[in-house]
C-alpha cells in the first residue's frame, strides 16, 4: 500500500508533469542548525521557476557557530535534475549549496507531508503556487539540540554579518518567519506557475487586449485563453486556443497578445490554462471608464486611494476611530450601505459599524487596532449581534442574514491567539492580508452581497488554523 506522504509526492509531480520542462531553474534556500551529529535541516524550500526574470543571482551564505544559511539558483535543464532535487525531498533533503552533500530535516518516524494542489498555505491570490510541504522534528525540539533558544538569537546579533534574531534571517533569506511555518523543522517544493495572465492586459478602443506569458519551453498548442466579457444587460463567454494567440519572445518567456472585441464593455475576466489544467485569472478594465461610481467620488479627494490605505493598513494607534471610519469608507465604497455608530456619542454602546448588503444582509462591525480581544471586544460583539438577532425576529425579519465581523489592521498571524475564540463564535475575521485584497476591488462593480457571502469564510475554523500554523 502506498502511503500518505508518497500519495503526496505522485499527487505533486502528477499535477507539474505537463509543464514539467519548464522549470529550468530552482531557487535553493535553507537555515540549518549544527547539531553535535551534523547540521539539521530548520527550514528550507526548492522553488521551481520557469524565468529567471525578477531572481537575484547573488548567492546568499550565512554561517556562525551553530547557524548555517544559504540561498543560491541552480539551473535544472534536464528533468533528471528535477527528478534528482524531489527524489532527495523523500527522504527530507535538500542540497547544500555552500559546501556540496545535503542537509536533512531531523525526524521522529516518518516525515509528514501536505499536498497543497492551488496555492501555497501563505498565499490567497495570483498565478498557481503549487506546493508540497514536508515537516520533521518539531522546531523547538531541533533548537534544543543545537543550544538554549534565547542564546542562538544572541549568537547572531554578534555575527560577522549581525542579525536582531532568526526572524529577520529568515526573512532576509525570502523565507517565513517561525510562527508562519509552524510548528514543526519544514522543507518545501514549490512550483512556479508557468504562466500568467499579463497586469500590462487593458481594454481600449472597443478591444480588450489580452497580454500571457508561458515559459519558453513549453508548446503553445496547450494554452487555452477564456474569457467573460461584462456588458451592461448580459455577460459574453468564449475562449481562445493557443495556436490563435500572436506569440513573441521577450527575454526568456514568450508573450503572447490577443485583441477580443468588447465594444463598450468595461470589464472583462480573463482565465488562463495549459493542458486542461488552470493557472491564473485577471481582470481587465477599461481606464477611461469607472465601473464603480463610489470610487469615482472618492477620488475627488483621494485620487490613488493613499490616504485610505494609510489608514487601513498603518493606522495610528492612538487614533482608533480614524481606522473605524477607514473602514466605514472602504465597505461604502465596496457597495454596503454603512451606519457608523461608534462616532455617536451617545450610541457608542452599540457597534462600531453596521454594513447592509444590497439585499439587506447585516455586518455587525468591530474595529480594533491591537489585538482582537482587547477591551473584550470580541465578548462585546457576541452580544451586540445577539440582540440585533433578537429585534429583527421579533419583528418579523428572522429571514434576514446577521454576521459579526472584527477588522483588524495586524496580520492574520499576530491575531492567532485569539482566532479559535473568535471561530467559535463564528465572528469573521478581517486583517490586514484581507484589507489589501479588499482595496484591489474598489475599482471593480461594487457586489456587497457578494462579498456578505464571502466574508463567511474568514470564520476561523480549527482545520484551517491548524493548516496555517502548520500542523497538519
Amino acid at each position: 500500500m502506498v502511503s500518505p506522504q508518497e500519495q503526496d509526492f505522485v499527487k505533486f509531480e502528477t499535477l507539474i508533469q505537463p509543464w514539467i520542462s519548464a522549470y529550468q531553474f530552482a531557487v535553493i534556500t535553507y537555515v540549518a542548525l549544527k547539531t553535535e551529529q551534523q547540521p539539521a535541516l530548520f527550514f528550507g524550500r526548492v522553488l521551481l521557476e520557469s524565468s529567471k526574470s525578477g531572481i537575484s543571482n547573488t548567492p546568499l551564505n550565512f554561517e556562525s557557530k551553530h547557524v548555517i544559511a544559504a540561498r543560491s539558483v541552480a539551473s535544472t535543464p534536464q528533468t533528471s535534475d528535477l527528478a534528482s532535487l524531489l527524489e532527495k525531498a523523500r527522504d527530507g533533503e535538500i542540497p547544500r549549496v555552500d559546501i556540496g552533500g545535503t542537509l536533512s530535516l531531523i525526524r521522529q518516524q516518518a516525515l509528514s507531508t501536505f499536498f497543497a494542489p492551488i496555492y501555497h498555505p501563505l498565499v490567497v491570490d495570483g498565478p498557481r503556487l503549487p506546493s508540497l510541504i514536508i515537516r520533521g522534528l518539531p522546531r523547538y525540539e531541533v533548537v534544543a539540540k543545537t543550544m538554549d533558544a534565547r542564546e542562538l538569537d544572541l549568537e547572531l546579533k554578534t555575527a560577522d554579518a549581525p542579525f536582531d534574531n532568526l526572524d529577520e534571517l529568515l526573512i532576509h533569506l525570502g523565507l517565513p518567519t517561525t510562527a508562519q511555518m509552524g510548528d514543526s523543522s519544514t522543507l518545501e517544493i514549490v512550483a512556479r506557475s508557468p504562466g500568467m495572465i499579463d497586469p500590462t492586459s487593458i481594454i481600449k478602443d472597443g478591444e480588450a487586449i489580452v497580454e500571457c506569458r508561458l515559459a519558453n519551453s513549453l508548446q503553445v498548442s496547450g494554452v487555452k485563453v477564456g474569457y467573460k466579457v461584462f456588458r451592461k444587460d448580459k455577460v459574453d463567454r468564449g475562449h481562445v486556443p493557443g495556436s490563435e494567440i500572436q506569440w513573441r519572445q521577450d527575454n526568456d518567456m514568450k508573450m503572447g497578445s490577443y485583441r477580443v472585441s468588447v465594444g463598450d464593455a468595461f470589464l472583462v475576466q480573463v482565465f488562463l490554462s495549459f493542458a486542461g489544467t488552470w493557472l491564473h485569472q485577471w481582470w481587465i478594465s477599461n481606464p477611461q471608464k469607472r465601473l464603480n461610481p463610489r470610487h469615482a467620488i472618492h477620488q475627488v479627494f483621494d485620487e490613488d486611494l493613499e490616504l485610505l490605505k494609510q489608514r487601513l493598513l498603518k493606522p495610528e494607534t492612538d487614533k482608533p476611530y480614524a481606522f473605524e471610519e477607514a473602514v466605514s469608507t472602504l465597505l461604502h465604497l465596496l457597495g454596503f450601505s454603512v451606519s457608523n455608530y461608534g462616532r455617536i456619542p451617545k450610541l457608542q454602546q452599540g457597534p462600531d459599524i453596521i454594513a447592509v448588503s444590497p439585499s439587506g444582509h447585516i455586518g455587525v462591525v468591530e474595529c480594533t487596532v491591537g489585538l482582537l480581544d482587547q477591551n473584550d471586544k470580541l465578548a462585546k460583539l457576541v452580544q451586540r449581534t445577539k440582540l440585533i438577532r433578537d429585534k429583527l425576529n421579533g419583528t418579523g425579519y428572522g429571514f434576514v442574514q446577521t454576521q459579526p465581523v472584527i477588522v483588524t489592521p495586524l496580520t492574520k498571524d499576530e491575531v492567532r491567539a485569539h482566532l479559535e475564540t473568535a471561530g467559535k463564535h463564528d465572528i469573521a475575521v478581517v486583517c490586514k492580508e484581507n484589507l489589501e485584497e479588499m482595496i484591489k476591488r474598489i475599482v471593480l462593480i461594487p457586489n456587497a452581497d457578494q462579498l456578505f457571502q464571502e466574508a463567511k469564510r474568514l470564520i476561523p475554523s480549527v482545520d484551517e488554523d491548524d493548516l496555517f500554523a502548520g500542523k497538519i
